[in-house]
């Protein structure tokens, strides 16, 4: 579902020296992201397929794959279940890698991840919206090294 109305809720970049063939691998790749992604186990399939993300504690994220262009982007739909009478906006979240051209450095990849909204975040959701791209992003960078 792609909306007119979205708004950048928030936005993190990192820059991994590595290719980015390899940090695509990382973002699609269930081996990886259990690496990084909280110990989650992610599961990407193609365009109009499912996205899910899930902890062994019961945590997790479902949506659907509307972009998936190797090894540049990668969009989908993002949801999370709310507690009893707590409404969620639509949420879409976007993933774009394009290299870092460095005389000093050899293949870098930046690493640009936005979250969009159609609607408030109620605001028991609204700190760990803002904050958990960038730790994600954050231990992405660790992890490949």
């Amino acid at each position: 579902m792609i909306v007119q109305n979205w708004l950048l809720n928030s936005e993190t970049e990192v820059v991994v020296d590595v290719p980015v063939e390899r940090l695509w691998t990382a973002l699609i790749a269930d081996d990886d992201a259990r690496h990084y992604f909280m110990g989650a186990r992610v599961s990407v399939g193609e365009e109009g397929e499912a996205y899910r993300v899930a902890r062994e504690d019961g945590w997790g994220a479902t949506g659907i794959v509307l972009a998936k262009e190797a090894p540049r982007r990668l969009r989908m739909t993002w949801g999370i279940k709310a507690p009893p009478g707590v409404t969620m906006p639509n949420c879409e979240v976007e993933y774009a890698i394009e290299p870092v051209v460095s005389a000093q450095a050899g293949a870098r990849a930046k690493l640009t991840i936005r979250e969009y909204v159609d609607g408030p975040i109620p605001p028991e959701f609204a700190k760990a919206s803002r904050t958990g791209w960038s730790m994600i992003a954050r231990s992405l960078k660790a992890y490949l090294g």
